[in-house]
């Protein structure tokens, strides 16, 4: 059972002093990647730039871009980003956990079958014990434990995944037409008619290059 954890009466002293390090210092802002997927999951998938290319470019370098992230869309707060930076972990459970998710949302996108073998791995990383969860002025937020940090993560990660792909929202999970791009999105415009992860980044990429074929085209001509 999720346990909710009061942190004035039971801080530790690790936690106390993650509270001291998230008042003293900052935590890097520099963003880990746009949140424009739509749901936890998809923006999940997005930690990885230019998805379908051979090689995408991970944008999950370290323990820290990890912890960056889950900071960034709320998964965790400030001080469980100090406390569980003390206590690095490995990322390849958590990049295997990705393109499992992944595979499926673009197989949703493209309308194609779903892996059975890749829901089936993301149904076991569900099935672990959630974090404690720390609620400060109403806002809630997973609390994981630093033994275990990795695995209750992944676990939140494989549980919102499937709560999407079992949802009729899995239907409008859209894949990003720019390219190589690859990034997932949840398509809630009218007649499903998104195209972009983001208009303002792909969206003008290809209108830039649509206006330089085209001025390409008349100079072949004149």
């Amino acid at each position: 059972m999720t346990k909710i954890r009061k942190p004035e009466t039971q801080a530790t002293s690790a936690g106390s002093a993650a509270r001291r390090a998230s008042r003293e210092r900052p935590i890097p802002r520099t963003l880990v990647a746009h949140q424009a997927g739509g749901h936890l999951a998809l923006d999940f998938c997005n930690t990885a730039g230019e998805h379908l290319a051979d090689h995408p470019e991970e944008l999950l370098s370290d323990w820290e871009s990890f912890l960056r992230w889950a900071t960034q869309v709320a998964l965790i707060g400030p001080e469980s980003y100090f406390e569980l930076l003390t206590s690095p972990k490995p990322l390849d459970k958590i990049v295997q956990l990705r393109e499992a998710i992944y595979r499926i949302g673009l197989a949703f996108a493209l309308r194609r079958r779903v892996s059975k073998h890749d829901i089936e791995f993301i149904r076991d990383r569900a099935h672990v014990p959630r974090p404690n969860i720390e609620f400060r002025n109403n806002v809630g937020r997973w609390h994981p434990d630093p033994s275990n940090a990795s695995e209750q993560l992944c676990g939140v990660l494989a549980g919102e995944a499937l709560s999407l792909f079992c949802s009729p929202k899995a239907g409008r999970i859209g894949v990003c037409d720019g390219g190589k791009c690859g990034w997932l999105f949840l398509d809630e415009s009218r007649g499903k008619r998104r195209r972009w992860c983001d208009m303002k980044d792909c969206g003008n990429r290809a209108k830039a290059q649509r206006h330089y074929e085209a001025h390409k085209r008349r100079s072949e001509q004149d």
